[in-house]
This record gives C-alpha cells, sequence and structure tokens, in this order.
C-alpha cells in the first residue's frame, strides 16, 4: 500500500471534518497576544516591590486591577458578542491591549503608581474584550465532536506564546540589566514589544479571518441554520411548558458550581508557592525553575488533552478527574522533595485543563444565540473567583494554618462534583448542538 494511502487510512477524521479552513489563523492571533503573559506578571512584582520598594498590598492592587477590568468588561462584553462583529470586538481587545502595554512602559519609565494601576486596568479589560469573542469564534468554527480539541490547539498557542514571550523578555531584561543597569528604557525594552505584537495580532486577525465562515457538517451543510431555528423555536416551546423549570435549574446549578469552583481555584492557587517555599525550599530561584515548566508542559500537551476531553463521557471525566485531582493537591502539601512537587504540579495542572475543556465544550454547546453570554459569564465567575478565593484563603491561612486552604479546596472540590454532574444531566437535552447523533467519521 502506498504510503501516502496508508496515512489517509490512520487519519481517522481529517482536518475538514473538525474545522474550518481558516481555523488556524484564528489560533494563529493567540500566540502574538499571549507574549507578555509571564514576563509582565514576574516583572511588575519585581519592580513594585524590590525595585520602588512599596509594600505589599500596593503590589495586590496592581493585579486586583487587572481583574477588575476583566470583570467589568465582562458584564457586557457578552451581549456585544451576540449582538455585533466578532472580528472587531478580537480587534478591539488586542489593540486595547497593546496599548496597555505602552501605558505600563511610561509608567514604569517615570516610576508613576496610578499610571500602572490604569494600565493594569486597561489590560484586564482589553483581555477579555479579546477572549470572549475570540472563544465564540473557536466555537463556530469547529466541529462539535471535536470542540475540546480545538480549546486545547489555544491553550497550545497560549503556551507557545509564553514560553516565546519569556525567553525574549528575561533575554532584553538579563542583558540590559548585565550592560546597562541604569538604562530602564532598554531593561524593560521588551513590554513596548509585546504591545507592538497585540497591534499585529488584531491587524492580522481582521485580514484573515473571515467570521462569517463557520462549520458546516458534511452530512448537513444547513445544520448551523437549521440548529438556531431549533433553538429559536424550542425557546418558544419552553416558555409554554414545564420543561422550562428543568432548564433553569440545569443553568443554575451548572454555573453555582462554576462560581464555587472559581473561588476554590483562587482559595489555594496562589498559595501553593508560598508553601513551598516555607516547607520545602526556601530558594526563590530554585523553586521559580521547577514551578515555571510545570504550567508549560501542560500548556503544550494541550491539544492531546483537548482531544482525549471529546472522546470521554463527561460525566466520568468530571467525578475522576475531581476527586483524582484532590488527592494530587493533598499529596502536593505532604511532598518533601521539589522533584516530587513538580511532577505532582505537572499532574495537577493536566486535570485541571482536562476538565476545563470538557467543561468549555458541553457550555460552548448550549446554545448558538447566546454563546457570547455563556463565555462571558465563564469569564466573569472566573474573575469573581480571583477576587474572593485568595483573599479568604489568606484569612484561613493566616487564622488556622498553611496547609488549612489545601484541605478545605480539597473537600470543596469533591463536594461540587454533584453540582457537575446533575447540572450536566438536566441541561443536556436542551443542548442545541447534541452530540447524541455523532457519526463515526
Amino acid at each position: 500500500m502506498p504510503l501516502s494511502l496508508k496515512n489517509k487510512k490512520k487519519q481517522l477524521v481529517p482536518e475538514l471534518y473538525k474545522f474550518t479552513s481558516d481555523f488556524n489563523s484564528v489560533i494563529y492571533i493567540v500566540i502574538w497576544n499571549s507574549l507578555g503573559f509571564f514576563f509582565i506578571e514576574f516583572i511588575m512584582a519585581y519592580l513594585i516591590k524590590q525595585v520602588l520598594n512599596y509594600p505589599a498590598p500596593q503590589l495586590g492592587l496592581f493585579f486586583s486591577f487587572i481583574t477588575l477590568g476583566g470583570l467589568i468588561s465582562s458584564i457586557f462584553v457578552g451581549y456585544l458578542t451576540d449582538r455585533f462583529s466578532k472580528r472587531i470586538l478580537v480587534m478591539i481587545g488586542s489593540f486595547g491591549r497593546g496599548l496597555s502595554y505602552f501605558g505600563l512602559y511610561v509608567a514604569i519609565i517615570f516610576e508613576s503608581l496610578i499610571g500602572m494601576y490604569i494600565s493594569a486596568f486597561m489590560l484586564g479589560m482589553g483581555a477579555y474584550l479579546f477572549w470572549v469573542p475570540l472563544d465564540a469564534i473557536i466555537s463556530e468554527k469547529s466541529s462539535k465532536y471535536h470542540r475540546s480539541s480545538a480549546f486545547g490547539k489555544r491553550r497550545f498557542a497560549l503556551g507557545i506564546g509564553i514560553v516565546l514571550g519569556t525567553v525574549l523578555g528575561f533575554s532584553i531584561f538579563g542583558l540590559a540589566s548585565f550592560f546597562t543597569p541604569n538604562n530602564v528604557f532598554i531593561i524593560y525594552g521588551a513590554i513596548p514589544i509585546f504591545g507592538i505584537s497585540n497591534f499585529y495580532a488584531g491587524i492580522q486577525f481582521s485580514r484573515k479571518v473571515d467570521e462569517f465562515k463557520i462549520f458546516v457538517y458534511p452530512e448537513d451543510s444547513n445544520v448551523q441554520n437549521s440548529l438556531l431555528e431549533q433553538e429559536l423555536d424550542s425557546t418558544i416551546e419552553k416558555s409554554k411548558t414545564q420543561s422550562s423549570h428543568h432548564y433553569f435549574l440545569g443553568i443554575i446549578l451548572l454555573f453555582s458550581a462554576l462560581l464555587l469552583s472559581a473561588i476554590n481555584v483562587g482559595f489555594y492557587r496562589p498559595y501553593i508557592q508560598p508553601y513551598v517555599l516555607e516547607n520545602i525550599n526556601s530558594n526563590a530561584a530554585l523553586v521559580a525553575w521547577f514551578y515555571l515548566p510545570t504550567s508549560i508542559i501542560g500548556t503544550l500537551i494541550a491539544p492531546k488533552l483537548g482531544t482525549i476531553a471529546d472522546k470521554i463521557n463527561p460525566y466520568l471525566v468530571i467525578s475522576i478527574a475531581s476527586f483524582l485531582g484532590g488527592i494530587v493537591t493533598w499529596m502536593i502539601i505532604n511532598s518533601g522533595n521539589l522533584w516530587i512537587f513538580a511532577f505532582l504540579l505537572i499532574v495537577d495542572n493536566t486535570i485541571m485543563l482536562t476538565v476545563g475543556f470538557v467543561f468549555v465544550n458541553f457550555l460552548s454547546r448550549v446554545s448558538i444565540k447566546h454563546r457570547g453570554k455563556v463565555f462571558s459569564l465563564i469569564t466573569l465567575f472566573e474573575s469573581i473567583g480571583m477576587i474572593v478565593g485568595p483573599f479568604l484563603g489568606g484569612l484561613v491561612w493566616e487564622s488556622i494554618s498553611p496547609q488549612a486552604p489545601f484541605i478545605i479546596s480539597i473537600i470543596v472540590e469533591w463536594s461540587l462534583i454533584a453540582f457537575f454532574v446533575v447540572g450536566i444531566w438536566i441541561l443536556n437535552p436542551y443542548v442545541v448542538e447534541s452530540l447524541e447523533n455523532k457519526k463515526d467519521k
């Protein structure tokens, strides 16, 4: 058998059965938009605390303003996504983030803390103006049978961008600090480069992505329109029957679980690194080298995780993964070795990513008409979680013990399994893009 035919037989699902022809152009923008993620987080903590010698609350406010900007934009961006051009919203988000990087660069040069806060707020607003419509576009340009894989590719692009941006940022920062230690223009020169990359991404996205080109199922060229008509008809029917109560009960259960889960993640995740520094190894630089790769590795294998998530029963994934996640968290706080800690954190991140892909897959299929609002709610709850969770976790850390946030989070994670499973079970009959009639490709 010729090699080409052999490869075709192995490729059970061709790309055209998974994504639109311009899907890679959509994913490509994520690399350019994510270059500054890790570098900005690290450099601003270093600058505000170590260089400018501001107290910890001032440092915390910088990250709070990023979250606040995202929280405010998530309130209205879902509405805009469902009613206006998603391509234009993505471009506005990209340009907004680009401007925020330039604002941050100027604020650093003039050592203006207020300027840093304003730029952080703009960065948060631009981020969600970018992510919500982009996620809606990714959903429209991918098959419902491969939606987790689509978001896995997005996560992979995010990881590539973080790696490239981290290498570029720290190379400029390190070399400039060594050769021109007093020249802040060069030391922080990577920041405006990240701003330019966001401008470039917005322009390229506008040029190469056609938001009206949606995924068409080979077995039915009119499936998207028929699904939308079905959704509109079922909405009218549900308003006349008792089934609407079941629908809203499923929505309430699922999004309540999402909110509590977001708070729970914020409750313990920020304290993993401080816990390791106090109980496993006090060398911050060494811990950082072990900590960073654990996040990147999980991100780089995201496409494979997404492919796996597409094939597994969601009830099974959420139940087993949440249970194992609690056990892994317990093992992390009881590990006494950095190598074991790094391995367990990779496992923990892998579990979180897989569950996240399953969950976003399901929610992306609940509604076509209100898909933007769904993604907006997800980002809204994530923002609330990152505001409320760390504050509550810090109180528990100080008032009870450093282990307490992790133990409580394990209990909460296990308790939420029922909410997620029952919520999906109730809502599943009302999903517009149902997988019940899945065909073998």
